[in-house]
């Protein structure tokens, strides 16, 4: 089955922009700014479609958020990128895509920017080549 992407929005690089300058500015918080959710802002940004509407606000605690990727089926962010986007090669990612890292055990969600792979961790916001992508997943259509 080809996932539909919608069209990429006509402003989503200065969009993109604006949430990577976001959160920089916002520490790693459980159902606020986590990898999950900072991602999903810089899809909303790319497509105007806000992707993680029905999540926001459902969990606080790393808990709450591993039950709710159960409850929809997914062991990981990287399942739940997944069901929303089709896979494309680590390194044919564009800016806006989505990716994963695999650090310590532990897989987070991220989007591509000009800076490489921009994931929230507790610490806050950082960058990794895209090199070190697990996956990639194309968000919007090219």
């Amino acid at each position: 089955m080809t996932k539909t992407l919608p069209e990429r929005v006509s402003d989503w690089d200065r969009r993109l922009a604006r949430v990577t300058e976001k959160h920089l500015s916002l520490p790693g918080e459980w159902g606020v700014s986590d990898c999950l959710l900072t991602a999903a802002d810089a899809f909303e940004a790319v497509t105007g479609i806000d992707y993680a509407a029905a999540i926001r606000g459902k969990y606080s605690t790393e808990q709450g958020a591993a039950k709710l990727l159960r409850r929809r089926k997914c062991k990981t962010v990287e399942d739940a990128l997944a069901r929303l986007f089709p896979p494309t090669p680590v390194l044919l990612a564009r800016r806006g895509d989505a990716a994963t890292v695999e650090r310590d055990g532990t897989i987070y969600s991220g989007y591509v920017c000009e800076y490489g792979i921009s994931m929230k961790t507790l610490a806050g916001l950082t960058f990794v080549p895209v090199t070190e992508a697990r996956s990639a997943f194309q968000v919007g259509a090219r």
